[in-house]
């Protein structure tokens, strides 16, 4: 129960927004605005809290957990994920190996990012999450068991390929949850998740393509899970999910999903939307 973050934007309803770029306390200019930064990228000199960074991390101000901090995307009000310019994609999962790297005696660290309001965003201006477990999440729990009897990621499902390039493929999972929910996961067997600007490219790619087949307004959620504990068996991945449908008495009272695009049908959709 965390009472406190009832208090930050549209926590109730999701109807209230920080859009404006005047406002926006993830702006450069800004950054008083937000609790002191815990680390930045890019900057060459300078004082801390002050203009001429590229990615700066700080304190989430409504912590769901001790420790949970946000990624700013660029000091720069881009929107989506999408259109960040390179130099942002590069720089990002560098902060998002630093703070896993401080964050070093949680048991689990996830990496996360929310686009949009519908997927629980508050801020327009692009940015991801990191937040450190004191035990492993249930969700991470119950995938590490479901590697007891082997890989069930391997091999990799071929007839749902969305994209494979620099050793990662991009893919609509059979089990799929959501309509047009997109994975992403490295070919070979690999048990943590490389943060690195291939998988990030990758991922922006594949927001890309959601956006060009549903609509630049899409809201998306994207999860990182990789072993929750070093030598553990597991396959990396990431988890894009967009937010088209909403999760009601089936999903809630049984547990049962009900997706209403074939998984088949929407890589083939994504898929052509990268041939020029």
């Amino acid at each position: 129960m965390v009472p406190g973050r009832a208090g930050r934007p549209g926590a109730i309803g999701r109807t209230t927004r920080v859009a404006d770029a005047a406002e926006c306390p993830f702006c450069e200019g800004h950054e008083s605005l937000t609790p002191p930064e815990v680390a930045a990228i890019g900057r060459a000199g300078g004082r801390a809290d002050g203009p001429g960074w590229t990615v700066r991390v700080v304190p989430n101000k409504y912590p769901a957990f001790p420790g949970h901090e946000v990624v700013i995307h660029g000091s720069s009000h881009v929107l989506s994920l999408a259109d960040l310019p390179d130099a942002v994609l590069d720089a990002v999962p560098a902060a998002w190996n630093d703070r896993r790297r401080a964050h070093a005696d949680a048991s689990y660290v996830l990496v996360a990012v929310n686009e949009g309001a519908a997927a629980g965003a508050s801020l327009d201006h692009s940015h991801s999450q990191i937040v450190p477990f004191t035990a492993t999440p249930p969700v991470l729990a119950q995938e590490a068991a479901a590697f007891d009897d082997g890989c069930p990621l391997c091999p990799l499902p071929a007839g749902h390929v969305v994209r494979e390039l620099d050793g990662l493929v991009t893919f609509c999972p059979p089990w799929s949850r959501m309509p047009y929910e997109t994975w992403i996961a490295p070919a070979a067997h690999t048990a943590q998740a490389a943060l690195d600007p291939a998988f990030m490219r990758a991922l922006a790619d594949a927001v890309r393509r959601l956006r060009s087949l549903l609509g630049t307004d899409l809201a998306w959620n994207t999860v990182v899970h990789d072993a929750p504990a070093r030598g553990a068996p597991f396959h990396w991945h990431a988890e894009l999910l967009p937010r088209l449908t909403v999760p009601a008495s089936v999903e809630l009272g049984a547990g049962i999903w009900v997706n209403v695009v074939d998984p088949g049908r929407a890589a083939a959709e994504l898929a052509e939307e990268g041939v020029s």
